[in-house]
């Protein structure tokens, strides 16, 4: 193998990993997307959680202040 033909294979392989790296970096790029999108859909969980949460909190203080009146 001639030096020419050694420099061609030199070539080809960086040119692969050129398109790697590119892939690379496009997959990197997606994941950052998917996880902003992902962790905006949990904040929103965690607020109808939380809504609710509240809701039912304040359907036992009524029902325990209900009860606390009918007892006492």
């Amino acid at each position: 193998m001639n030096d020419s033909e050694k420099l061609d294979l030199i070539l080809e392989e960086l040119k692969s990993l050129k398109v790697q790296q590119k892939d690379l970096q496009q997959n990197q790029e997606d994941l950052k997307i998917q996880l902003m999108k992902s962790t905006a859909e949990l904040k929103a969980m965690d607020s109808l959680i939380f809504d609710e949460v509240e809701r039912v909190h304040g359907i036992m203080l009524k029902r325990t202040d209900e009860l606390s009146r009918k007892i006492g």
